[in-house]
């Protein structure tokens, strides 16, 4: 074999293993995992029908992404690539809400639908300033903190007028909840936990359309 011959051939295999190689790597590469905020449980029946409108979320764009972001007390961020959400933050917690207040109040968000109808609408504007997933001395925390309003209208011949005197009111709420890392791994149990706050935020927003009807006290949020 002539000296040329030998060094292309020494080439085609290097390229080959390099090509092998490459290949591996794309097939052993992970798939990321899915999560998500939304409840399976359904509705539950009520005699007294309720409609409300779950608007879109506000949420901090830094949080505002697919990929789960876990935060040091530092201040750094790891972005978990490969533990995701199934859809954007923003929309997991606008999703969840909804579910969560339609099992809760027996109601139908109507959102989506614009339909309409001759019962009162509770308009539900909801804004995170927080829902960071923070890792620290005392473990991993979901840190919350929200703020809604809820307006109360009703449309009556086309045109939207409000019911009875009280028709709007200005909530806040502010807490943490450790995620459970002693029985569950760091990300089945921030997911957990995520869930969790996700829940007490539902059930105060409840509490505060009850509230409006004038048949609950608020405990668990501030609100005028």
């Amino acid at each position: 074999m002539s000296t040329l011959n030998y060094k292309m051939h020494k080439l085609s295999l290097g390229l080959g293993i390099i090509a092998s190689l490459l290949l591996g790597a794309c097939s052993t590469s992970s798939t990321p995992n899915y999560y998500t905020l939304i409840s399976s449980s359904m509705a539950i029946p009520s005699n007294s029908l309720r409609v409300i409108e779950v608007l879109p979320v506000g949420l901090p764009d830094r949080l505002d992404r697919t990929q789960i972001v876990l935060q040091e007390a530092s201040g750094k961020s790891q972005v978990l690539d490969q533990q995701r959400w199934t859809s954007t933050l923003s929309a997991e917690l606008r999703d969840g809400l909804s579910a969560g207040l339609q099992q809760r109040l027996g109601a139908v968000d109507r959102y989506r639908s614009g339909s309409t109808t001759t019962l009162p609408v509770y308009r539900i504007a909801t804004d995170f300033s927080h829902f960071d997933v923070v890792r620290d001395k005392s473990g991993v925390n979901i840190n919350v903190a929200a703020t809604w309003t809820i307006n109360r209208v009703q449309n009556i011949s086309g045109t939207t007028a409000t019911v009875q005197s009280k028709s709007q009111v200005a909530c806040r709420i502010a807490f943490n909840t450790l995620a459970d890392t002693k029985n569950f791994s760091e990300v089945n149990a921030l997911v957990g936990a995520s869930r969790q706050s996700l829940d007490r935020v539902a059930n105060a927003i409840a509490a505060s359309v009850l509230v409006l009807e004038g048949g609950a006290k608020l405990t668990d949020a501030v609100c005028n």
